[in-house]
């Protein structure tokens, strides 16, 4: 049988992440800093045995039929709890969807809203799924340049002119994968051109609860004025990434119409997983695991910082999250950014090349990122010494 696939979803660049996965396999002693899972030291394991165990044996025929496809009603209830007592959302003529992590939000959103031809338009370097998401729904995932604060209001303007535009996609909390955070003052810009020209914003914010400095920022659904706001958030990054539970909040009109499309497609979630996330929810104080997590996070994030400014060039320019698990490396526009990977690789260190970020229009670039959550703080430094020798051997002093 002979039969060809739509160009829509064979355009697709080199698996950077892939790549450093792949051949760093089974190399004794290589240090990676390019796997973007949650350290495994911050995941709860004991308190996740109990409530599977609890879940499993309490009622167990309640997780071997069919479900509500809605998701389990005890952990929609925590969920929404949380995003409006702590987050200060209004639950006002919103919906809430239970989803297979975060990350199927980013097929059901585009497949939802987008008509072939429709821009979406995010930072240039932003989270790859997402890019690909609208690619294959026939849309176009513009790139917008961005700054130390993120997405520059002015560059999305004039990319919104075009009137082809349907929604900004963004991660404002410790973005993936520059770790950068928007202030809150940009974030107002932001929602002021969205209302302009009556674009939706897909807030993405799965590393949200994860911020070991500075501030809190509010969400832009916290001052979703004109219901134009969809909220993404998961478990993944604070409990266990493979529990796969992950949830949408916005208007109730296009959560429904995401929900029916889901219920048409995916299905039914396993009911085993939402109910133990919910089990440990109800179990624990979530605040005081969270400040646990974060401890991690900023022990493993100093690590990395303090190591490349006593081993790195000068010359190259690492962000300084605040949160979350990401840090984005700029090296000089002469270096040759393929040699310098090589090099990396060959002496057993990880890195991801900004190619794997890239939205339509990016460009190369010279960056790199690095993930901070799964090495120790030992490989860490080791790892980051050896980078950094590197660094000044391409950049100099």
């Amino acid at each position: 049988m002979s039969f060809s696939l739509p160009e829509r979803v064979t355009l697709k660049g080199p698996n950077f992440i892939r790549e450093v996965f792949e051949r760093g396999v089974g190399v004794e002693g290589f240090i990676s800093f390019g796997i973007g899972n949650p350290a495994p030291e911050a995941i709860p394991v004991e308190v996740i045995e109990k409530a599977f165990d609890e879940v499993v044996h309490s009622n167990p025929m309640s997780l071997l039929q069919y479900g509500p496809m809605q998701g389990d009603a005890r952990l929609a209830e925590l969920t929404l709890e949380r995003l409006v007592k702590t987050h200060k959302m209004n639950p006002e003529g919103q919906g809430l969807i239970i989803s297979n992590g975060a990350g199927q939000l980013l097929g059901l959103v585009p497949i939802t809203v987008l008509e072939p031809g429709d821009e979406v338009y995010m930072d240039e370097f932003t989270f790859t799924s997402a890019i690909n998401s609208v690619r294959n729904m026939g849309g176009k995932a513009l790139g917008i340049k961005t700054d130390e604060y993120g997405m520059i209001p002015s560059e999305l303007e004039k990319a919104a002119q075009s009137g082809k535009g349907k929604y900004i996609y963004l991660i404002p909390n410790f973005q993936n994968p520059t770790g950068i955070t928007m202030p809150l003052e940009r974030r107002k810009e932001i929602y002021a051109i969205a209302s302009k020209y009556d674009l939706f914003i897909y807030e993405d914010d799965p590393y949200g609860e994860i911020r070991f400095a500075g501030e809190y920022i509010p969400t832009f659904k916290s001052f979703d004025t004109e219901n134009r706001v969809l909220y993404a958030g998961s478990y993944s990054k604070t409990l266990s990434a493979g529990l796969r539970v992950g949830f949408l909040f916005g208007p109730a009109k296009v959560v429904e119409t995401i929900q029916a499309l889901k219920n048409n497609t995916a299905g039914q979630l396993p009911l085993v997983t939402q109910k133990v996330v919910a089990n440990v929810l109800d179990s624990i104080d979530y605040d005081e695991h969270l400040d646990n997590v974060r401890k991690v996070y900023k022990m493993k994030c100093d690590a990395l910082l303090n190591a490349f400014d006593k081993y790195a060039s000068s010359k190259v320019h690492l962000t300084k999250p605040t949160g979350g698990m990401f840090a984005w490396m700029t090296m000089p526009a002469e270096v040759n950014c393929d040699d310098f990977f090589e090099a990396c690789m060959d002496r057993n260190v990880g890195i991801i090349k900004c190619g794997a970020f890239a939205a339509d229009g990016a460009g190369e670039g010279h960056a790199f990122r690095l993930s901070y959550t799964v090495p120790t703080v030992e490989e860490i430094t080791k790892g980051m010494e050896i980078l950094g020798a590197l660094t000044k051997e391409f950049c100099g002093e």
